[in-house]
């Protein structure tokens, strides 16, 4: 388990006893310095309990001194189930279908048990979730990277990441498939300004020669997605973020990069938020498959890239949620097969061949019947007297398989999490199925155009 990105002393009312089985927690302090131990509580005004085998008794960290918790478990994971609901306040749970009928869905949740979500708290169904495949996770060590250009002596290999201390690059040629996802973490020290460049879909060519990939970089100007190209115009924005790196108090940055070749699409997500699609503006796709890292620290720190993961994209329903849904105030279906229906959505009903979903088209008379496996995504109509979106409530449960709900507060008790949500009600969650824990800061608002 690993939790992120909590700023406690914020505000936010989290009463957390811990009991069970220790975690191996990581904390890092205001300032930089990071202490190591087991996170016992974090009581409701933000003091949090450390056990170290350093002290014998527990420490007390004030309130606003920790920035940031890791907590990590061994504990096994189970399979993904195959389906994932979102909710009208745009939450995610990932769960498995029982049933659908005119008033509520019927589903059964890893972490929360069996469910039933009203209808009209429904925005649509994503069915069919499967776990992408991982092509590669590290860094594993130092050997499996090419470094280039006499930097070798500035990089070292520590805990799963690369870490700089002067100019580096490594590259490494990865069995890239057409469309695959690219997640990692930077991390630079207090009061620098980091200097990253991570090239993907890249041929790795001879330094200096044209060629067709792409590359993300954070500095100082914030994050940037760039297009090199072998012909034409040979370098080309594909957009350019206002992310400024004192925005990050932890001093890190998670980047997962989306990338779909056959459709030439990126997706960009930052800390988990989505930042936009962006089509590739050049008409060769890239078709490289090596990733390159490059680090410039300013002298006399040192910068981090870890968490290196890429996995095997199928985007259909990512794409299918993310298109026109058509008449809103109407349910819509979409097949695997990208056939697509507006009307009613009867029922989801348990059949002696598995699920089927019954469908009510506005253009034909006879009520379609569609196995679930040949179902993507499902819209639920949105009625013209709902009520107005509530504030975003400000911290937020992250959950495996993409998972989020938002709540104003939790309790942990054991390893049982409870909170209360606007839709649902009052809910037990199991510890284990919640990856992280942050407290959302507002968007940065973007500089005005010059």
């Amino acid at each position: 388990m690993r939790i992120s990105n909590i700023l406690v002393g914020c505000g936010v009312v989290c009463g957390c006893g811990l009991g069970g089985p220790l975690w191996a927690d990581e904390l890092a302090l205001s300032g930089g310095a990071r202490l190591t131990g087991t996170v016992r509580a974090i009581n409701v005004a933000g003091v949090v309990e450390l056990a170290s085998d350093l002290a014998p008794e527990p420490v007390l960290l004030q309130a606003g001194a920790v920035t940031r918790i890791e907590f990590s478990s061994t504990g096994a994971v189970p399979p993904p189930p195959n389906a994932l609901v979102e909710l009208v306040n745009g939450d995610l749970l990932p769960a498995t279908i029982e049933a659908l009928d005119d008033r509520q869905l019927t589903i059964v949740s890893p972490e929360a048990g069996r469910l039933e979500i009203p209808r009209q708290a429904l925005k649509s169904l994503q069915l069919g979730i499967r776990r992408h495949q991982v092509v590669y996770a590290g860094p594993r060590n130092l050997d499996e990277w090419t470094r280039g250009d006499g930097t070798a002596n500035n990089w070292v290999f520590e805990r799963a990441g690369l870490l700089a201390s002067g100019p580096a690059t490594a590259s490494q040629s990865l069995p890239l498939p057409q469309q695959f996802s690219l997640r990692f973490t930077l991390k630079w020290q207090p009061k620098q300004i980091p200097n990253f460049q991570v090239f993907f879909a890249d041929p790795l060519k001879a330094k200096g020669a044209s060629c067709d990939r792409y590359y993300l970089q954070f500095g100082a100007a914030g994050v940037e997605i760039k297009r090199e190209a072998s012909k034409g115009k040979r370098f080309n924005t594909i957009v350019q973020l206002n992310r400024n790196p004192n925005q990050y108090a932890d001093h890190q940055l998670q980047v997962e990069l989306r990338v779909d070749r056959k459709g030439a699409r990126l997706q960009l997500f930052l800390n988990g938020e989505p930042e936009g699609e962006f089509i590739d503006p050049v008409a060769a796709v890239p078709d490289g498959s090596g990733i390159t890292l490059v680090c410039s620290p300013p002298n006399g720190s040192t910068q981090e890239i870890r968490e290196l993961e890429i996995l095997e994209l199928n985007d259909s329903r990512g794409r299918h949620h993310s298109e026109e849904r058509g008449d809103p105030q109407a349910d819509s279906l979409i097949s695997r097969e990208d056939d697509r229906w507006g009307g009613h959505l009867m029922d989801i009903r348990q059949t002696g061949d598995g699920q089927v979903v019954r469908f009510k088209s506005g253009v034909q008379n006879d009520l379609l019947e569609i196995p679930a496996a040949d179902v993507s995504t499902l819209f639920f109509a949105t009625k013209d007297d709902h009520p107005p979106a509530a504030q975003p409530l400000p911290l937020v449960l992250r959950l495996r398989w993409n998972g989020a709900m938002r709540v104003a507060s939790c309790q942990f008790r054991d390893d049982v999490v409870a909170a209360v949500h606007p839709l649902l009600g009052p809910l037990n969650l199991r510890r284990e199925g919640i990856v992280a824990m942050e407290r959302m800061a507002p968007k940065p608002i973007p500089a005005p155009e010059p």
